[in-house]
């Protein structure tokens, strides 16, 4: 598994089966997610803060992923 994904676990100590990113995935996956804007876009920190639809259908893409290669 990936250093930038974990299983949320509550304060109760209930493990999610979902994995979702680190604190530091999700820093990381912001940044590529902007950069990417502003690359197709030519325009510098355009996609500042404007990355949350993506990055939410991101994460869940790289859990169905993980999913499936565990099945097999």
């Amino acid at each position: 598994m990936s250093e930038y994904l974990e299983y949320y676990v509550s304060e109760e100590g209930e493990v999610d089966d979902k994995l979702t990113l680190s604190s530091e995935g999700f820093a990381c996956l912001t940044e590529d997610l902007e950069d990417l804007i502003d690359k197709y876009t030519g325009i510098e920190n355009v996609g500042f803060m404007r990355c949350a639809m993506i990055r939410v259908d991101v994460m869940d893409l790289i859990d169905e992923i993980l999913k499936e290669q565990e099945k097999s």
